[in-house]
């Protein structure tokens, strides 16, 4: 088996394992648990401006 078969392999269970999570949740099979919102700075900038 060649790194490409290995990680496609892997990345097949992670989806599947996913897909299953969310399904039992009632979640929607597109959306992640678990995600991180990161703002960028020119997010910040105006939230700080507003604060003024």
């Amino acid at each position: 088996m060649n790194v490409h078969e290995k990680e496609t392999s892997e990345v097949t269970a992670v989806s599947s394992a996913a897909s299953t999570a969310s399904a039992s949740l009632g979640a929607p099979a597109w959306q992640t648990p678990e995600y991180t919102v990161v703002e960028t700075s020119l997010e910040v900038t105006a939230y700080r401006l507003a604060d003024r």
